[in-house]
């Protein structure tokens, strides 16, 4: 059985890494992947904000990863242009699950 709050846990630690890491903003994404690469769809309390989740995870790994040393979160973060609408993105699904369990 899923913890109800440990995504919002893992959320919270990933939206720490994007406010106050060190580095540019892909950097500090990449950071905020980690924590949540570890959430699981069934994790998340509400159907809704699962589909955003998905949303947010094919957000950070949509670009194909160039030779064997890079993944796909790494190789999305070369796309300056998109770092900060996807950091947006894991922001606002902060709040809204944020809310959810309040």
């Amino acid at each position: 059985m899923a913890d109800r709050f440990y995504a919002l846990e893992k959320l919270t630690d990933a939206v720490d890494a994007l406010a106050t890491g060190a580095g540019r903003v892909q950097e500090r994404l990449g950071h905020a992947a980690i924590h949540l690469v570890r959430v699981r769809p069934e994790d998340i309390p509400d159907e809704n904000l699962r589909r955003v989740f998905a949303g947010v995870m094919d957000d950070l790994s949509y670009a194909q990863a160039q030779g064997d040393d890079e993944g796909n979160i790494r190789a999305t973060m070369r796309h300056d242009e998109d770092a900060r609408t996807i950091a947006r993105h894991i922001v606002d699904f902060y709040h809204e699950l944020d809310g959810l369990l309040r």
